[in-house]
C-alpha cells in the first residue's frame, strides 16, 4: 500500500494556491503510469481528474485501479459536453495554437505531417471543457503521455506543454501530470513546477527501484528527496525514510513470560521472514551477524534500533546482555531515561577505561583473552538469568585490539555460545572472515537515504519505524521483490 505521508507532498502540492505542473520521467518500465494511477486514487474524490491515456485500452488497469472509468477521457468521452466558449478558462494560448494551425504555420519536426484542427480539438477541447466545468475545484489533468498525444497529432510536445501551462496552469489554477516516455525533456522540465523522476537497477541480485523529487515549486523537499518504491502487485508502494526517535519517559514493565532455554528472540518479530523459521527466534549458540554493506549515520540508526530492542527485550526478561559495541555508550544513555533502574543490572558495556563501575567491563586492550576470561563474564552475568545476549562490533574490536583480533573472538565465541548467542555487528572488512561462522546473517544496506534488509534467502525488504503504544520504535520490513 502506498504512503500517504509520500503521497500527501504531492496533494499538497497540486492543491497550492495557485496552479502547479509535474513532469513525471524515467525510463519504460519505471512505473510512471502507476504512479499517476495510484495518485489519482488518492485525490480524485476532493479533486476532479481528468485522465488522457495513450494506451490501447484501459481495461488491463481496472482490476487494479477500478475507479479508471470515473476519470478515463476514453471512458467519458461520449459524455463530455465540449463547449467552444469559455468563460472560466483562459484561452489565449490555445487560439493562437488554432491560428497556427489554420495558417498552417506549424509542421512537425519528426514526421512532417501539418496540423488538422478539426482532429486536434477533441483531446484538447475535451481538457479545456473539463476545466470549465470544474473551475475552482482544484481540477488535475494527466496527461500519460505527453509525447504520445502531440505525435499523434504532429505537433512537438514543448509548444502543447506551453499551451496548456500557460493557459491552464497559470491561468486557470489547474494541477497538470505531465508523463514523459523517456528520461527527461530539459524544455519541459524548466518550465514545469515540479519535476519528479523514477529509476531502476539491480543492486547485488536485487532490483531496486527509486523516486526523487528533483524540484518542487512553492515547497520544501529537504536535502535527500528520494524515496524507495515498488511496483509489487501492480500497485505503486512508496516508502518513506525511516525516523529514529526514542522515547524520553520510563517504560511499563513488560510482563515476563516464560524463557525459553534453547530458542533465543532476537526481538524484533518483523524478522520472522528472515530467520527461516516461525518465529523471531534462533537456536541457542547461534552466531547472528548483522552486516552492514555500507557506512553512514543512517545505517548505524538502523543497525543500533535492531540493537536496542533486542536489548530492550533481553533485560525486561530478567536475561544478561554484554554489548561490546562502538555504540555501547548511546544505547546505556538512552536506556537509563526509559528503562526501570533495576533493569538495567542485566546491561553490560565494555570500555577501555580505569573508572569503577559495577556495570562496567575494564579493558586493558591488549588481549580480549585477557579482558574477558570466563570468571568475569559469570561474574557480570551473575544477576541475570539465561540464556544471555553477546553483542560484539568489528569496528570495536579493531580499535580496541588491532585488525588481528579474529583468531581471539572466534575462541571466547566457542565458550560463551553455550551460554546465549552471540550478535556481530560487522562491516565489509571483517564480514568475509567471519561470515562461515554464522548461523544468520541479516544484511543492511543504505539506499537513497533508505534502509534494506535481506538475508539468505531471494527476499529484498525495505525499513520502516513505527512507535508501539508507549512510542518506542519499531521495525517493520516490507518485501520489495
Amino acid at each position: 500500500m502506498s504512503d500517504n505521508k509520500v503521497f500527501g507532498l504531492f496533494s499538497e502540492f497540486f492543491n497550492q494556491k495557485y496552479g502547479k505542473s509535474l513532469v513525471v520521467k524515467g525510463k519504460p518500465g519505471s512505473g510512471k503510469t502507476t504512479f499517476a494511477l495510484e495518485f489519482t486514487g488518492m485525490v480524485y474524490k476532493e479533486n476532479p481528474v481528468h485522465y488522457l491515456s495513450s494506451r490501447f485500452s484501459d481495461d488491463p488497469l481496472k482490476e487494479v485501479f477500478g475507479f479508471i472509468d470515473e476519470v478515463s477521457y476514453r471512458s467519458n468521452k461520449d459524455s463530455i459536453e465540449f463547449k467552444e466558449d469559455f468563460s472560466k478558462v483562459t484561452t489565449d494560448s490555445l487560439k493562437k495554437l488554432e491560428l497556427m494551425i489554420e495558417e498552417k504555420r506549424v509542421n512537425s519536426s519528426s514526421s512532417g505531417l501539418i496540423f488538422n484542427i478539426q482532429e486536434v480539438i477533441p483531446e484538447i477541447n475535451a481538457i479545456y471543457s473539463f476545466v470549465e466545468e470544474n473551475a475552482g475545484t482544484n481540477p488535475i489533468i494527466i496527461l500519460d503521455s505527453i509525447e504520445a498525444l502531440a505525435q499523434k497529432y504532429g505537433i512537438d510536445e514543448g509548444i502543447l506543454f506551453s499551451v496548456l501551462q500557460n493557459d491552464l496552469v497559470e491561468h486557470s489554477g489547474v494541477g497538470l501530470v505531465v508523463i514523459l516516455e523517456n528520461t527527461g525533456n530539459a524544455q519541459l522540465e524548466y518550465y514545469a513546477d515540479g519535476v519528479m523522476s523514477l529509476d531502476y537497477k539491480i543492486m547485488n541480485d536485487y532490483l531496486v527501484r527509486t523516486m526523487r523529487i528533483e524540484k518542487f515549486r512553492g515547497l520544501p523537499i529537504g536535502s535527500n528527496p528520494t524515496f524507495l518504491y515498488s511496483l509489487k502487485d501492480g500497485r505503486f508502494n512508496v516508502f518513506p525514510q525511516p525516523e529514529f526517535e526514542y522515547p524520553k519517559k520510563i517504560l511499563k514493565k513488560q510482563e515476563i513470560k516464560q524463557i525459553k532455554q534453547y530458542e533465543v528472540p532476537l526481538g524484533n518479530k518483523e524478522f520472522t521472514p528472515l530467520t527461516g523459521g516461525k518465529a523471531d527466534e534462533v537456536p541457542l549458540g547461534t552466531v547472528v551477524i548483522l552486516h552492514r554493506k555500507n557506512i553512514s549515520e543512517i545505517m548505524d540508526n538502523a543497525v543500533n534500533l535492531f540493537k536496542n530492542n533486542l536489548i530492550k527485550q533481553t533485560i525486561s526478561e530478567g536475561r544478561g546482555v554484554i554489548d561490546v559495541t562502538s555504540s555501547s555508550y548511546e544505547t546505556s544513555r538512552m536506556l537509563v531515561s526509559v528503562v526501570e533502574s533495576d533493569l538495567l543490572k542485566h546491561y553490560i558495556t565494555a570500555e577501555r577505561t580505569k573508572r569503577s563501575n559495577p556495570y562496567v567491563i575494564n579493558l586493558e586492550g591488549k588481549s580480549m583473552f585477557a579482558d574477558f576470561p570466563n570468571e568475569v563474564i559469570d561474574f557480570f552475568m551473575s544477576s541475570s538469568v539465561r540464556p544471555n545476549i553477546y553483542i560484539f562490533s568489528t569496528d570495536f574490536l579493531s580499535f580496541t585490539y588491532g585488525p588481528n583480533f579474529i583468531g581471539e573472538l572466534i575462541n571466547i565465541i566457542n565458550e560463551i555460545r553455550i551460554t546465549g548467542i552471540v550478535v556481530i555487528v560487522a562491516d565489509n572488512e571483517y564480514y568475509e572472515k567471519l561470515s562461515h561462522y554464522s548461523g544468520l546473517t541479516i544484511h543492511f544496506s543504505e539506499v537513497s537515504g533508505s534502509i534494506l534488509v535481506s538475508s539468505g534467502t531471494n527476499k529484498l525488504f525495505v525499513m520502516n519505524i513505527e512507535k508501539d503504544k508507549e512510542g518506542w520504535p519499531i521495525i517493520k520490513l516490507t518485501e520489495i521483490n
